[in-house]
Order: structure tokens, then C-alpha cells, then sequence
């Protein structure tokens, strides 16, 4: 599939069998959307923070820069749609701005049985024209996935996450915690204390309902942060890292490289010509490191 590991150039599907024996071992995430569609089969499908379980005819839209895995519960056959939102609201007109903002806002969306063939129809002709890959194909894509998000508003049950998360909330508050104190000093001690729990159980019930380490989450988090920084300011290199919470500006750069590919200041440089962000390769490497 041609993907790159670092954008995308206009909208992608792919289709796969997947059986109970099969483990996604890591979680990751791109800088791009991923509607999920589960034609076939039940699978837990974890969002750092929640899981749902997924059966036929439900998508799930996976919003840029969120981790996530799978499990798959049952034999199952999944399609993958990949799409910035650009594409949508070129193929979308202003007139149709409630239905791409419906579209994004909501995490799963389910087609009922009677429209199901509808929906599948749609997605055989995206998967055949992937592998056609001509001139047209692009726009093709574009025309076929319009097709697709008009057919979910017409006939699919949109959820919000109240209706279909199933939440540890204990993690949950560790994770808002998290997001909204990177800068500060953060320990599992800390954490495990705030949860009234041991740090070895909470340590492992962090993993089980997130996929990641909890020191992997914090670094992760606190690139993110660093990254945004270094476009939007003109902070020093030193005063990036102090701000999102690294109290070594050496390991602040190493583990930033490990991550972008780039130093801090190499990414400084290029993000401000190309635009373009450039993580999802290696963000396996914090939230699940070998």
C-alpha cells in the first residue's frame, strides 16, 4: 500500500482477514484519520482510554495522533480507510459542512442489517479501484468516499462516546491527569498514590487499558506538546523541553530524535518549510518500547 509513514497524499483503503490468533502486540497512531470497518467478526477496539466492541456493520473513526490497537475477538474481516480531513471537506461542499462535522464528531457509527449491502457495495468498489491505481484513481476515491459518508448519515446510527465506551475510570482520571500536567513533575508513585493504588497494580492496570507503559505515555505526551511548541514559538531548544516537563534538555533531544527522526531543531527548521508532521512512524517506540 502506498502510505507513507509520515503523510498521506489522498485517501487510502485496505481490506484483511483477521483471525482470534492474530496480536497486534503494539499499539500505534498515524497524523491522519482511520475509519474503521468491521465487515465481518467482533473485535475490542481500544482508544488510549476506552475501549468498544466492535461487530459487523460498525465503523469506528480514529481521529489523528490517538493511539490505539485491536483485539479481535472472533475471525474477523476489516476494512481500513485512511483520510485527512482535507479530503473531506474538498469532496463535502459548504452546504454539507453539518454532515462532515457529524461525520468527525462521532467515534462509532453502525450500519443497521437492512443497509448493509448498501454500505458494503460502497467499499467493494473503493477496494477495486485501489487496485486499479491509475490516473483516475484519486479522484475516483474521493467521488466513491463522498458516496460512503453521505450513505452513513443517510442510513447508519451515529454513537456518541457516552453511549458505547467502556471506560476504566480509574485510568481514565490518571490519563486526564497526565494531559493536563505533562509539565509538571509525574511519577508512578505519584499517580498510583492519587488512584489509591500499589504501583505494580496500578502499573499493570495502566498497560491493560491504554497498551502502553505509563512513563511511555508521559514521554509521548510530552513530545507532542514539544513538538507544537517548536512550530509556535521561539522558545530555545532548552526552554522547549523545560516547558513540557523534561528537566535534561539532552534527553529531551535524544528521545525527541527517537521519536520525529529529527533533532528539535532539525524539525524546527523542516516543519516550518513543509508543513507537515512527521511522528506516527516512531511513536511505537515510547508507547511500547523493545
Amino acid at each position: 500500500m502506498r502510505i507513507s509513514d509520515k503523510y498521506i497524499d489522498r485517501i487510502y483503503i485496505t481490506s484483511a482477514i483477521r483471525n482470534t490468533s492474530y496480536k497486534m502486540v503494539r499499539n500505534h497512531y498515524h497524523n491522519y484519520y482511520e475509519l474503521y470497518y468491521v465487515r465481518h467478526g467482533r473485535v475490542a477496539f481500544n482508544i488510549i482510554g476506552s475501549t468498544y466492541m466492535l461487530q459487523s456493520g460498525d465503523f469506528i473513526l480514529v481521529p489523528p495522533e490517538q493511539p490505539h490497537y485491536v483485539s479481535y475477538l472472533a475471525s474477523c474481516t476489516r476494512i481500513n480507510i485512511y483520510f485527512r480531513k482535507e479530503d473531506l471537506s474538498r469532496i463535502l461542499n459548504e452546504n454539507l459542512e453539518t454532515i462532515s462535522t457529524r461525520f468527525l464528531s462521532s467515534s462509532v457509527i453502525h450500519t443497521p442489517r437492512a443497509y448493509r449491502d448498501v454500505i458494503d457495495n460502497i467499499i467493494d468498489s473503493m477496494l477495486f479501484e485501489e487496485g486499479i491505481d491509475d490516473a483516475y484513481s484519486y479522484k475516483m476515491q474521493e467521488l466513491l468516499f463522498s458516496q460512503l459518508v453521505l450513505s452513513c448519515n443517510r442510513y447508519c446510527i451515529f454513537k456518541s462516546d457516552s453511549q458505547i465506551a467502556d471506560s476504566d475510570d480509574i485510568i481514565v482520571s490518571a490519563l486526564q491527569y497526565i494531559n493536563k500536567n505533562y509539565h509538571t513533575p509525574i511519577t508512578l508513585e505519584k499517580l498510583s498514590k492519587m488512584s489509591n493504588l500499589s504501583p505494580s497494580y496500578f502499573s499493570k492496570k495502566f498497560r491493560k487499558v491504554t497498551g502502553s507503559g505509563m512513563k511511555e505515555y508521559l514521554t509521548y505526551t510530552r513530545l507532542r506538546h514539544a513538538a507544537n511548541e517548536l512550530l509556535s514559538t521561539s522558545h530555545t531548544i532548552t526552554d522547549v523541553a523545560m516547558n513540557c516537563g523534561f528537566s535534561d534538555s539532552n534527553y529531551f533531544k535524544d528521545a525527541f530524535k527517537k521519536m520525529y527522526g529529527l533533532s528539535p531543531r532539525e524539525y524546527r527548521s523542516s516543519k516550518k518549510v513543509e508543513g507537515i508532521p512527521e511522528e506516527s512512524k516512531n511513536a511505537e517506540n515510547f508507547l511500547n518500547p523493545s
